[in-house]
């Protein structure tokens, strides 16, 4: 990997132009400054969890660094059984929409983790709130069955 103390001494040499040792020196800040934002990336598996589980109450928002996110869904849920849970059933749905876009934190950084384990989680996410609805719904069904039975 190029430093600028031998970039320097490429042009000194007349290797490179000085168009393009500028050009090197910004390519080498820019990694450096991707290198010290990668270290403070969260792990997205984590905000995939948190998002799942305690997502309706803005955990993974606060997880993630997004503080307001985090804050209006976790006020959202303290008021809900005042409103006949309504606002909790909208904190759910939104908390299904970050876990499945939602690939970087708030300073722009991607999110660290495997990216084939992320993929997996959010499909894997998406099966299991299917099938939860359509055995909800398999429950509904049996039920008028039995009402029309007993009738």
């Amino acid at each position: 990997m190029l430093d600028a103390e031998k970039l320097q001494e490429l042009k000194d040499k007349h290797i490179i132009s000085e168009e393009e040792l500028v050009e090197q020196k910004h390519r080498l800040a820019a990694r450096l400054l991707h290198k010290e934002d990668a270290s403070s990336a969260r792990n997205g598996i984590v905000y995939i969890i948190l998002a799942f589980f305690v997502g309706a109450i803005g955990m993974h928002n606060f997880y993630a660094r997004y503080w307001k996110r985090g804050l209006v869904q976790f006020l959202l849920a303290l008021i809900s059984p005042y409103m006949l849970f309504v606002p909790l059933i909208f904190t759910s749905f939104w908390a299904m929409v970050e876990l499945l876009f939602v690939n970087r934190g708030p300073d722009g950084v991607l999110f660290k983790g495997n990216r084939k384990v992320i993929w997996g989680l959010r499909v894997a996410a998406v099966l299991v709130l299917v099938l939860a609805y359509s055995s909800a719904d398999l429950v509904v069904q049996d039920m008028d069955m039995q009402m029309l039975a007993e009738i």
